[in-house]
């Protein structure tokens, strides 16, 4: 029972996001998309995230990456971080259409 609590829970959150993408810089070439973006998440702003589509494995794939910093172990840590839906994504790819 506490896990169906849990993932509508978690399904409720993902719906409340208020997403506004603002500056947009594209880094697209031939191997696939990448535009730099920064979004404000329910009025928190985030600097440095990356919007990439393309195909791997035989599929499509759009996805966001978030900011991250590379640690003295060499391995790469996000310092910003929000759970986006598929629908979130879609959003976030129209807005970055429009301010192209």
């Amino acid at each position: 029972m506490a896990i169906v609590k849990k993932a509508k829970a978690e399904a409720e959150k993902s719906a409340n996001l208020n997403i506004e993408v603002s500056r947009v810089k594209d880094f697209s070439d031939e191997k696939g998309t990448c535009i730099a973006f920064d979004m404000k998440v329910n009025e928190v702003t985030i600097y440095g995230c990356y919007y990439r589509e393309g195909v791997k494995d035989g599929k499509d794939y759009s996805m966001v990456a978030f900011p991250s910093r590379k640690a003295s172990d060499g391995k790469y840590y996000k310092h910003a971080y929000v759970k986006l839906s598929d629908a979130d994504i879609d959003n976030i790819s129209k807005q970055i259409e429009a301010l192209l």
